[in-house]
């Protein structure tokens, strides 16, 4: 009787150890060594001889080595090509960022300036880093550039763990704004903003209708700044064609509340009806004219601080608010102004009038914790 394989069904010869149709070994034959490995097998015919001949017997034999054979050089070759491929990428990948680190190293350090007041970070993340210090708005900053993991860049300052967001740094000191606005807007037209609030500096960006941007307040020199929708300030011209309407975002009309101009001592149209008021009522009593002032109360928040009342006095005026000196003094450092220790105003030469931010005493508790005071 003909034996089959038990793989593929071919006739099987009675002696055959190996199926000559798929090579698989015939149950219940005597096992063989390896033949590469064995001394004792008779190596295999080359495969002219073997396709020549027709013998049963030697061509399983040669099958199975040429298919270990083929296995093994594929697994090798296949290995041989991971660990190569593997190994470049790790050379490629190391020797890419060490060099790239070392030229930002050597080439990334600035000396910036802060364009309002900056938060001082103890990494360069904005999420889940902690505040650690601020910058004042104009002060200089020197440090190495580095980039965090959404592409934004930041200054790590020298001597310091503190690192600064670069939207808030420039180039040059920012200028010293005669009038604050702080409201919140968004454009109606395209505009040009530009670097500095120079003539003829370089463009900074091009905002689209329906950008939103905070008026920060006006230049001597005619410019408008501008806080941009990435963070950063950039300039316009007064005359410029980037008109801007009230935001719809919540707040927007506390932050134009108080609008100040330490060289004229006016404070807003906002508040200039509450004036309006507080005079006619002082005049309606019959205060004499260099007698003490008058005040009108007012219940309306501006930034993070509240308004309580409008002061008149003989050629000065004033507002009070519900919060301490010291917190209405850093409100005014943050907008740009220079407030000493004492809340006293710098202001040039040519100024005749002064401006102090005080806590109030007497009878002026009562009308709120501290007030500021411009006149003569």
């Amino acid at each position: 009787m003909a034996n089959f394989c038990s793989e593929c069904g071919s006739a099987l010869s009675p002696e055959a150890r190996f199926c000559a149709s798929c090579g698989a070994a015939v149950s219940g034959a005597e096992s063989i060594a390896d033949p590469v490995a064995s001394p004792n097998i008779t190596p295999a015919p080359s495969p002219a001889m073997d396709m020549d001949a027709g013998g049963d017997a030697p061509a399983p034999r040669r099958t199975g080595l040429l298919l270990g054979g083929a296995a093994l050089l594929a697994v090798a070759i296949g290995g041989g090509a991971w660990l190569g491929l593997s190994s470049s990428a790790d050379k490629a990948d190391t020797v890419e960022t060490a060099d790239a680190g070392e030229d930002r190293a050597r080439a990334e350090t600035a000396t910036l300036y802060a364009v309002a007041e900056a938060n001082l970070r103890d990494r360069a993340s904005l999420q889940g880093s902690k505040i650690i210090g601020s910058l004042k708005r104009g002060e200089k900053a020197t440090g190495k550039l580095v980039t965090d993991e959404r592409g934004k860049q930041w200054l790590k300052l020298e001597g310091s763990s503190g690192f600064v967001s670069l939207a808030n740094l420039a180039k040059s000191a920012p200028p010293a704004l005669a009038s604050l606005d702080g409201s919140d807007r968004i454009t109606t037209a395209q505009c040009t903003v530009l670097e500095s609030a120079t003539s003829g500096a370089a463009s900074k960006m091009v905002l689209k209708p329906g950008a939103a941007v905070r008026l920060v307040g006006a230049t001597a020199d005619g410019f408008t700044e501008v806080g941009l929708p990435d963070g950063g300030v950039g300039y316009m011209p007064v005359s410029s064609a980037c008109a801007t309407e009230p935001s719809a975002a919540k707040g927007a009309v506390a932050n134009t509340l108080v609008q100040f101009d330490a060289r004229t001592c006016e404070l807003g149209p906002e508040l200039e009806p509450y004036f309006e008021k507080a005079r006619k009522a002082r005049d309606a009593q019959n205060v004499e004219e260099t007698a003490e002032e008058y005040d009108f109360p007012v219940d309306k928040r501006f930034r993070d601080l509240r308004v309580t009342a409008v002061i008149v006095g003989y050629e000065w005026q004033g507002v009070a608010f519900g919060d301490p000196a010291s917190k209405v003094q850093a409100a005014f450092r943050r907008m740009g102004f220079k407030v000493d220790k004492n809340g006293d105003f710098a202001a040039d030469d040519d100024v005749a009038v002064a401006t102090t931010i005080r806590p109030t005493d007497g009878g002026a508790k009562s009308r709120g914790q501290s007030e500021l005071i411009c006149g003569v």
